[in-house]
């Protein structure tokens, strides 16, 4: 019996080493096969093993990365085309253009599907881009292209993800998230170009397309700006063209912008390769609906009273006066301290909706403050319309006007989504804003200030004309050129006449005019000359 266990245990022993040598083989197999296979899988999946996981986007990137720097080379040709020493005009339509065509580009790329309701994002670019070649104040440029950098911003989220379902609390977080991508993505034209390098892969034709234009660039400036300084004619003809875009005393800045051009746009298709925004929305825990409803029936009181005070005293204007006041200074007391609750309500409002849970009681008190906030709006435009009728018209004050009517059109979202809170009201206040700012500058704020006051003027004063001549942009050309010259109050002791003032601007808009090339072709300023000279053909 002890030699039978004795050979059991033998057995046994040479079983567990065989099954020992058999694992040795086999880890052995598996370190053999892993080391292959990290000669063989591209590094997009090596990085994956490390822990950053890339999405399908960012390997495209790289897998097509002559193809990308191709295209943010376009981009940033347009981005100085439309940035250089131009404020508006003809270029900088052309130019956004040219990006829309860059970020369809982009998605072509990505084999992302152009949506059919994308449409309407190019079109609101196109219309926003044709309004800046209508108006010449800066005011209005300024936030044209904001509002040109905001509809490219919805219409790239818009191609990715399915923003449709995304309430207003998601859409800025998401906003915010492709805005920071972009920003850690700082670097990522250097990593990938490192990572084209390293990669033994036959060069695509494209790689030697990049390498021609990165060549013929700035050899095709040199020899244009050496062959400007040796013919008149050839550096006149260019400067038409181009203004003094390819001089070289701007070399250094054309460059600059160009790479600028070029990082911001890699870095921005590298922030939406990132893919890591949320598809569901943002629904945090909501608050109890009694907080809400305690604080707002308060407030809802106070502004029941100061609303009947606004229609007996403002709107119907029975009552008494507090003494010493006329209706025109009563409208102008407290104006802005009006404007600014509205805002606030309007702001208390949108808030309380997101924050608290639905509530019955909290609608309707929500409801009313909203009725009461549009009394208060019209309260503020009733009075700024008085105070206008007393001292005439200003540019600030069309723009008050202006954001009352857009803050009361808003508040029709507004109250909506009170009770129907699955409707997103960003979508409504994004396409009030749009329509708003459209219509702002077609009619030209400063060109209507101007007819606005000489309309009701039976003489004008010097310092006023001099003012709308000194501190205006164009707009007010045309308005200008139908003026009686001799209806201008002059002092006696003015060296010239009304006729000679009105001459000698009409004069310095044409001569600031034939300075612009083709790139600033404007058509508001195209319609100034042609006011100007046909006063001054008018009064030879």
């Amino acid at each position: 019996m002890s030699e039978q266990a004795e050979n059991e245990n033998k057995k046994e022993n040479e079983i567990e080493i065989e099954k020992q040598q058999i694992a040795q083989q086999l880890q052995k197999k598996e370190q053999q096969t892993t080391e292959n296979t990290d000669k063989i899988i591209p590094e997009t999946a090596q990085t994956e093993q490390k822990g950053k996981k890339q999405t399908v986007y960012q390997q495209k990137m790289i897998e097509k990365f002559w193809k990308f720097t191709l295209i943010s080379i376009c981009f940033a040709f347009f981005y100085v085309l439309g940035t250089y020493r131009i404020e508006s005009g003809l270029g900088v339509f052309i130019a956004t253009l040219g990006e829309i065509g860059c970020c369809i580009a982009i998605l072509k790329q990505w084999d992302i599907e152009m949506k059919k309701d994308t449409i309407y994002y190019i079109a609101m670019i196109a219309i926003m881009s044709l309004v800046m070649l209508w108006t010449n104040q800066t005011f209005l440029h300024f936030w044209q292209k904001k509002m040109i950098l905001l509809l490219f911003l919805a219409m790239m989220l818009h191609q990715l993800y399915e923003d449709r379902q995304w309430s207003l609390k998601t859409y800025l977080y998401n906003l915010i998230l492709l805005l920071m991508g972009s920003l850690i993505s700082l670097f990522q034209p250097i990593e990938d170009f490192i990572k084209q390098m390293k990669n033994n892969q036959k060069k695509e034709k494209w790689s030697y397309i990049v390498l021609g234009l990165a060549i013929a660039l700035p050899l095709t400036i040199f020899i244009i700006s050496i062959l400007a300084a040796a013919d008149e004619v050839f550096k006149n003809m260019v400067i038409k063209l181009l203004g003094t875009l390819l001089l070289p005393q701007n070399i250094v800045i054309i460059l600059f912008l160009f790479v600028l051009g070029y990082w911001i746009f890699y870095c921005f298709a590298a922030g939406l390769a990132r893919n890591d925004m949320e598809n569901k929305n943002k629904t945090g825990k909501q608050a109890e609906p009694v907080i809400a409803i305690t604080f707002t029936s308060i407030l809802l009181v106070v502004y029941v009273l100061f609303c009947l005070i606004q229609i007996v005293y403002l709107f119907i204007g029975k009552g008494n006066l507090p003494e010493g006041y006329t209706y025109a200074s009563y409208a102008r007391k407290g104006f802005f301290e009006l404007l600014f609750v509205s805002v606030l309500n309007f702001l208390m409002i949108i808030i309380s909706n997101l924050l608290f849970t639905k509530n019955k009681i909290l609608d309707c008190i929500l409801t009313a403050i909203s009725v009461c906030n549009v009394i208060l709006i019209a309260s503020s435009a009733y009075r700024m319309i008085l105070y206008v009728k007393a001292y005439h018209m200003t540019v600030m004050r069309v723009y008050v006007l202006w954001f009352l009517a857009m803050l009361a059109v808003s508040m029709i979202g507004v109250v909506y989504t009170i009770f129907q809170k699955q409707k997103k009201l960003y979508q409504y206040l994004f396409a009030v804003f749009f329509i708003f700012l459209t219509a702002l500058s077609i009619m030209r704020p400063e060109a209507y200030v101007v007819k606005y006051n000489l309309a009701h003027m039976q003489q004008y004063a010097k310092a006023e004309i001099q003012h709308y001549m000194t501190f205006s942009s164009w707009d007010v050309t045309t308005e200008l050129s139908k003026i009686d010259a001799d209806k201008i109050m002059m002092f006696q002791d003015d060296d010239i006449t009304g006729e000679d003032m009105m001459k000698n601007y009409f004069e310095k808009v044409i001569r600031q005019y034939h300075d612009r090339n083709f790139r600033q072709y404007h058509f508001g300023a195209a319609q100034a000359e042609k006011a100007a000279k046909k006063y001054l053909e008018e009064h030879q």
